[in-house]
């Protein structure tokens, strides 16, 4: 069965995240010695830890979705979901700056417009038979 462009484009777009989580640490090693010198709320390698993470889990949901993998269409919301509660985590626990508190009622919205979207693709019964085939 063929999959869906749906699909194709949610694969596509954890790629994506894959991708710039991916940036995120290899430019956190490259500008260690900046980094640990900078007076952040967590330690320098907390972000490079938890980029590197992400960028991992997102190669993994992207290629499962790519490939049809249950498990993927399964899981590809829940680590999303846990995506955004550790950047709403990062926001609220530690941000520093007014603008980020400014912008809560955006973000939400957003968060929750993607998670919506997200899941209604992968819960959608077109994409539950090609994931079951």
């Amino acid at each position: 069965m063929r999959r869906p462009a749906l699909i194709s484009l949610l694969a596509l777009a954890y790629f994506a995240l894959a991708v710039f989580n991916l940036t995120g640490a290899v430019s956190g090693v490259q500008r260690y010695t900046v980094l640990r010198d900078l007076p952040l709320a967590v330690p320098p390698a907390y972000l490079l830890v938890s980029s590197a993470v992400w960028a991992v889990t997102f190669t993994l949901f992207g290629g499962g979705l790519w490939r049809l993998r249950g498990w993927a269409r399964r899981g590809a919301a829940l680590a999303l979901a846990l995506y955004l509660a550790q950047g709403w985590f990062d926001r609220l626990a530690l941000a520093r700056s007014d603008f980020a508190h400014t912008t809560v009622p955006f973000h939400l919205v957003l968060h929750l417009a993607v998670l919506a979207l997200v899941g209604g693709v992968l819960w959608w019964k077109k994409t539950r038979r090609v994931f079951s085939a």
